[in-house]
């Protein structure tokens, strides 16, 4: 017992630091890179998919944030985590879809075609078939309402309420003041809760993912 804690432990102990891999791809070691990209590959995924609400856009900025991040390694100050950095990466080329995304729509979307394409949540896996379409319903009330955020506001409270990142977290990551952040994360939430007060109305036995507001 006391030789596989020992062996665990040195295993632990063994794994290299993110400076450590740093320096060997640096160094030209390319193995290493890929022990950071499968490092923080998971991390990077969920924060992607918390802005863009999309499985296969999320990919995408994952991988496009680990080519980028290769490619300016060497100019990486380390002032910050390296987790910290990506996250910051990756959190541009969401906000850069984004802005492409609303571009496209301007010229894609009919005028008298009121329907809007709603990023859902994963749907309840419960065998409970009203439930289930309450949460999708829900969601899709959600997705409604954050279509009247800023699109900082949107950015902040995706980032707080889907990735659950603190303030100072999400403070870090967007280069602003923490009150800042707070001061936006409310106007949101206040926003949020607005517009589905009426929703709340026509379905008065709600939802569990209500109290996540």
């Amino acid at each position: 017992m006391g030789t596989v804690a020992l062996f665990r432990s040195s295993q632990v102990n063994d794994a290299p630091s993110d400076r450590d891999l740093i320096i060997r791809t640096l160094g030209g070691d390319g193995a290493a890179y890929g022990l950071i990209v499968e490092r923080f590959q998971r991390r990077i995924y969920r924060v992607a998919y918390a802005i863009v609400r999309d499985e296969v856009e999320a990919d995408t900025i994952t991988q496009d944030t680990f080519v980028q991040a290769y490619t300016h390694l060497a100019k990486f100050e380390q002032r910050s985590e390296l987790e910290t950095w990506l996250t910051r990466i990756a959190i541009n080329r969401a906000r850069d879809l984004l802005r492409r995304r609303k571009f496209v729509s301007l010229f894609t979307r009919s005028n008298d075609d009121e329907s809007e394409e709603l990023a859902y949540e994963p749907a309840d896996e419960r065998p409970d078939p009203e439930r289930e379409t309450m949460s999708v319903q829900l969601r899709g009330a959600i997705a409604r309402a954050e279509a009247g955020l800023s699109a900082q506001q949107k950015l902040i409270f995706r980032l707080r309420h889907y990735e659950n990142l603190s303030l100072e977290e999400i403070a870090d990551h967007l280069g602003l003041r923490s009150g800042t952040v707070r001061a936006h994360l409310f106007r949101a939430v206040h926003k949020v809760r607005k517009e589905l007060a009426g929703w709340r109305n026509q379905h008065p036995r709600g939802s569990d993912d209500e109290d996540t507001l």
